[in-house]
């Protein structure tokens, strides 16, 4: 009996062995089979969706850099503004046209700690902005509440004392960003003359010619074509392979850098994709586009309850300080949905702007450049500044090409308010009779999305005692 046993189980084994090692084309399957060649396309390409979403803060932040260099003419440590407001020209993520922008781009590589000296308001002239790392982590804002100071922007490798009558931004990434937008106490030549002599007493040089600084350089991109925006085909992976050589590797990265090695991006080497992986990069962008487009509405909730107006990122956001993380995972998604449409987030949302933005008109249908759309603003807006309120391509998140006034806002001393105080706003390819003055021109055919602003919002912003209605479409 224990001899036929043994044989029986010795019989078994040798079935279950055979089986096991039988070759490929001898096994009764159900799964699907795949040649060498197209596991490796998949790959490539299921890795290369999700590494446009991942970078997506670095590659944005590189067109803004590159367009520095390129439209500008600038380098390292120039400030770039538009002295008379951005234009449709200005094609970054979501810029606001009643604002003067300035641009600035270091690499503490090259010149060791730098230092933003900004001056404090004056004149009803006064800054807001915020100093980001390359992967937009910010790391602080500056100018809240009329203050200046010195910065000093630090490298990943600094480890001496900083200086007396500095205040530190610890970066974890060589190249910095600061964007800072100069504020005017009304649109008068006057307060303009103002707002420019404040402007010309930035000074941004490195901490070793702090005895001395060289004179500060200024580019006026009044009417210049500055194309900032990421462009999505291969050109993401060629962006994201320069950047991540230029960076120290973050832990949380790790993993990440070796998903990457399928599409030839690895630090230290260089990025050479044959003419098939340039195809395949590109379809991949493609669908990375599209899945951004279709989260960017459904990714943020509801400001007031019911209503189209949401706060333009995933809570996660503000509550992490922008980095992403949380006790049990790193959000990417939204993190890429985010940088997909704006740059440059503020180290403390609310701390002197707040945006709300609307996908849908108050029929959850999508706003469309050949309706004709009506947006009420109540009276007695909750800020201490002003409000504005500007619109921006759907599939772009910049302005309109060519739309010669994209924004509204309660500077404007054109601006015809009702009997209440309130304020009708009117969108559409024509304006209503006697309405001219109120209205923004939407051009058929577009698809488009507002950002309403709030400078210097106060209480009622934020316990949401103060509502605005949805926009409507009207005949």
């Amino acid at each position: 009996m224990k001899a036929l046993t043994q044989k029986i189980c010795g019989a078994v084994l040798t079935f279950a062995l055979a089986a096991i090692f039988a070759p490929a084309d001898a096994q009764q399957t159900n799964l699907p089979m795949f040649s060498t060649e197209e596991l490796a396309r998949r790959t490539l390409e299921r890795r290369a969706v999700d590494a446009a979403i991942w970078g997506m803060p670095m590659v944005s932040l590189d067109a803004l850099r590159q367009a520095y260099y390129r439209d500008g003419k600038a380098k390292n440590g120039d400030i770039i503004w538009w002295p008379k407001g951005s234009t449709w020209k200005n094609q970054s993520l979501t810029p606001n046209t009643s604002l003067r922008y300035l641009y600035v781009f270091v690499n503490t590589k090259d010149e060791g700690p730098v230092v933003l000296d900004l001056p404090p308001e004056a004149n009803g002239s006064n800054f807001l902005g915020t100093i980001c790392d390359a992967w937009q982590v910010p790391l602080t804002d500056v100018g809240f509440e009329g203050k200046g100071g010195k910065y000093l922007i630090l490298p990943p490798d600094h480890t001496g004392e900083v200086p007396p009558g500095y205040i530190p931004a610890r970066s974890k990434t060589y190249n910095t960003f600061m964007g800072i937008r100069s504020i005017l106490a009304s649109n008068s030549p006057e307060d303009e003359q103002k707002g420019d002599a404040l402007v010309k007493q930035i000074k941004v040089y490195p901490l070793a010619k702090a005895t001395n600084p060289p004179t500060q350089r200024f580019v006026d991109m009044t009417d210049t074509m500055y194309n900032g925006l990421v462009r999505y085909d291969e050109s993401i992976y060629t962006s994201l392979a320069r950047m991540l050589n230029e960076e120290p590797v973050q832990p949380e990265d790790l993993q990440m850098m070796g998903m990457l090695l399928p599409l030839g991006i690895e630090k230290g080497k260089d990025f050479k994709p044959d003419a098939a992986t340039v195809a395949q990069l590109k379809s991949a962008a493609a669908e990375a586009h599209a899945w951004l487009l279709a989260k960017q509405p459904t990714f943020v909730e509801d400001w007031w309850s019911g209503s189209q107006w949401k706060v333009p990122i995933a809570a996660i956001g503000p509550q992490t300080g922008f980095k992403w993380t949380v006790a049990n995972y790193f959000d990417v998604d939204s993190r890429g949905i985010a940088f997909f449409s704006f740059f440059l987030p503020p180290a403390k949302l609310g701390g002197g702007s707040f945006y709300l933005a609307a996908d849908l008109d108050s029929s959850g249908q999508s706003l469309r450049g050949e309706n004709n759309y009506r947006l009420r603003v109540p009276a007695n807006v909750p800020v201490s500044q002003f409000w504005a309120v500007t619109i921006y391509n759907s599939e772009t998140s910049a302005l309109i090409l060519d739309l010669p006034r994209p924004t509204l806002d309660s500077l404007d001393k054109g601006l015809r308010k009702n009997a209440d105080g309130s304020v009708d706003i009117y969108f559409g390819p024509k304006a209503p009779a006697g309405q001219e003055s109120n209205w923004i021109f939407t051009p058929a055919g577009t698809s488009w999305f507002p950002w309403f602003r709030f400078y210097g919002p106060e209480k009622a912003v934020f316990n949401k005692s103060w509502k605005m209605t949805d926009i409507e479409q009207v005949k």
